[in-house]
């Protein structure tokens, strides 16, 4: 399979490769399904690597990941009677069979969990969390996933969460327009707020808006952990909002987006946006 990442996601995959310590557990989040599932591939080479810089993707295991024929990478999927494509707990106690014991050739045994969200009922997530919990040291599990808060809480918390940013070049009318909306989410007056949500003109404007106000609460979270930005919106939505705030916001904005895909009434979905963002930023 031929690997089509952009580079900042390329880059994330790789700082963690080569820091040479990669958890045990990893869930890789947003942005295309092509982009997860070639993270969680270069992730998985790297994991199995034996070249210089890892993942090298010349080497013969690397080269195995990538055609899909590694010994000791499972990708676990749906029986093929299943209708539903979702993995039965049968199946994957199937496929967990091999968990404790050695791998074949590389240092580490791999289980993909491609589209996780989907393809995991609670029942096969905390079945799958027993070993979660406890891992022998020569496993790793990959879980690619549309949004990680989509796992239960226990799973998450127990995995290093990889978020790929969809990356576009937004023209000034549409960071003005982003400025307002971050500016109307701390304002004191809920009237700025509903102004600038209001004045977005279509779900294309909509969308591109609210992709910028998620990574300014991206890096505003970033900042409240410590570290750096040179972001003055970040610096101001972590002046004003604590942790819950932001990550409440940033909910409520990615469900807003994924609205967006569906045919639901425009000015609704803003009015109600509206609502959720000065209930979250007025709550005590």
């Amino acid at each position: 399979m031929d690997l089509t990442l952009q580079q900042d996601n390329h880059n994330a995959v790789i700082g963690l490769i080569r820091t040479g310590r990669i958890p045990h557990t990893v869930i890789i989040e947003g942005d295309s399904k092509e982009e997860r599932d070639s993270a969680a591939l270069l992730l998985a080479a790297g994991a199995v690597c034996t070249g210089g810089d890892k993942p090298c993707l010349s080497c013969i295991q690397c080269r195995k990941v990538l055609e899909g024929v590694h010994p000791d990478v499972t990708v676990p999927t749906a029986s093929k009677t299943s209708k539903t494509g979702i993995i039965a707990l049968k199946d994957l106690r199937e496929h967990m069979s091999s968990a404790s014991i050695k791998p074949n050739e590389a240092a580490l045994r791999i289980y993909i969990f491609f589209d996780a969200d989907r393809m995991l009922r609670e029942d096969a997530q905390n079945t799958l969390l027993k070993i979660i919990e406890e891992p022998p040291q020569d496993i790793l599990f990959i879980f690619t996933v549309e949004k990680a808060k989509l796992l239960l809480p226990t799973v998450r918390s127990r995995a290093h969460i990889i978020t790929l940013r969809r990356s576009f070049t937004p023209d000034e009318s549409t960071v003005q327009a982003a400025q307002s909306v971050t500016d109307g989410i701390v304002s004191l007056y809920e009237y700025d707020l509903l102004r600038a949500l209001s004045s977005l003109g279509d779900k294309t404007a909509v969308e591109n808006v609210l992709a910028l106000v998620t990574e300014s609460l991206r890096l505003a979270m970033l900042y409240l952990s410590g570290v750096p930005t040179d972001d003055p919106t970040a610096k101001k939505l972590a002046r004003k909002l604590d942790r819950r705030r932001i990550i409440a916001l940033s909910d409520a904005t990615y469900e807003a987006a994924q609205k967006l895909r569906t045919n639901i009434n425009l000015q609704l979905l803003l009015t109600r946006l509206c609502t959720q963002y000065r209930r979250i930023t007025w709550q005590k």
